[in-house]
C-alpha cells in the first residue's frame, strides 16, 4: 500500500510539472507573437518642447487715432523624440483678458537644440486703443495631438497722444423730501466721453459727502451705453438732523493711462417731510 501511494503522488507531481510547462510555453510563444504583430500597437509618445521664447519690443508705443500693435515673438520647438510637429500657436491676449490674435508661428531654422519658430505679430482693426498690460502666450502640438508646455511673456501698450476723459452734463434733483415712512430710488446720471474712445475709460465713481463734510464713501458709477454713467441710492426717512440739508457729490473719471478728468461738483439739499 506504501508504494502504491508514493507512486501516485510522483504522477500528480509530473502532470502539474507538465501542465506548467506547456503554460509557461504558450506565454513566450504569445508574447512573442504580440511583439512581433504589426496589428498590436503600444508604442510611448512624447510632447514636445518648448524654449527660448524671445518676444520685442517691451513696450509698444501708438496712438488712438492709429492704432498699430505689433511685436516680434520667436520660439524654439523641440520634438522630444516624439511625433513630428503640426503647429506652433502664438495668442495675444489684451488688458481685458480677450483673445487679440490667435496665429501660427513659421518655421525658420534648425538649432542644436531644436527647430526656431518665429513671426511679427500684428493686430489689425482695432476699433478702439486698449491700452496697459498684454500677453503673449505660445504652445505647439505635434501630429499625434500631444501639446507642448506653454511659455508667457508680456508686454506693454502705451498711447503717445493720450488725452483725457470728460465729464459733462450732470443730472441730479435739486432738492430732495425724506419720506415718512418706505423708500423711493434716486439716481445720479452723467455723460462720460474720451476723444482716445470709450474703451479708455476705465471708471467714473462719485465721492458723496453729508451736510456736515463727512464722507460717506466713493462710489463706482454705472455704464448704461450712449456714453450715460449713473448711480442709483435707497432714500428713506431719518430723524437726525445730520441727515438733512446740502449732500456734495464730487463726479470724477479715469483713463486707462491713469489720467484724470476734472471734477464736476454738484449737491442735493435733503429736506424734512412735512
Amino acid at each position: 500500500m506504501r508504494e502504491t501511494k508514493i507512486k501516485f503522488n510522483k504522477n500528480q507531481m509530473l502532470k502539474q510539472a507538465s501542465f506548467i510547462a506547456v503554460f509557461l510555453i504558450a506565454a513566450a510563444v504569445f508574447y512573442s507573437c504580440e511583439k512581433k504583430s504589426d496589428s498590436v500597437i503600444d508604442p510611448s509618445y512624447d510632447s514636445p518642447i518648448l524654449t527660448n521664447l524671445v518676444r520685442t519690443p517691451d513696450t509698444v508705443k501708438t496712438t488712438a487715432s492709429s492704432p498699430n500693435v505689433q511685436v516680434y515673438v520667436s520660439v524654439i520647438a523641440n520634438t522630444n523624440n516624439g511625433a513630428p510637429l503640426s503647429d506652433v500657436k502664438c495668442i495675444v491676449i489684451d488688458p481685458d483678458n480677450n483673445t487679440l490674435i490667435n496665429t501660427n508661428l513659421i518655421y525658420v531654422a534648425d538649432t542644436a537644440t531644436g527647430k526656431k519658430f518665429a513671426a511679427t505679430i500684428t493686430a489689425g482693426s482695432i476699433s478702439c486703443l486698449l491700452v496697459g498690460n498684454y500677453t503673449i502666450q505660445v504652445i505647439a502640438s505635434n501630429e499625434k495631438g500631444l501639446s507642448s508646455n506653454m511659455l508667457s511673456s508680456g508686454f506693454i501698450v502705451k498711447n503717445t497722444s493720450n488725452h483725457a476723459p470728460v465729464l459733462s452734463n450732470p443730472s441730479l434733483p435739486d432738492s430732495v423730501v425724506r419720506p415718512l415712512s418706505g423708500s423711493f430710488d434716486l439716481t445720479l446720471s452723467l455723460t462720460g466721453t474720451d476723444a482716445d474712445g470709450h474703451c479708455d475709460i476705465q471708471f467714473v465713481y462719485m465721492d458723496a459727502y453729508r451736510p456736515n463734510g463727512l464722507l460717506l464713501g466713493r462710489y463706482p458709477m454705472n455704464y448704461n451705453g450712449n456714453n450715460i454713467y449713473s448711480y442709483t441710492n435707497t432714500v428713506t426717512y431719518a430723524a437726525a438732523d445730520s441727515f438733512y440739508g446740502y449732500y456734495k457729490y464730487n463726479f470724477v473719471a479715469i483713463d486707462r493711462s491713469e489720467v484724470f478728468s476734472t471734477i464736476i461738483y454738484d449737491s442735493i439739499k435733503f429736506v424734512r417731510p412735512n
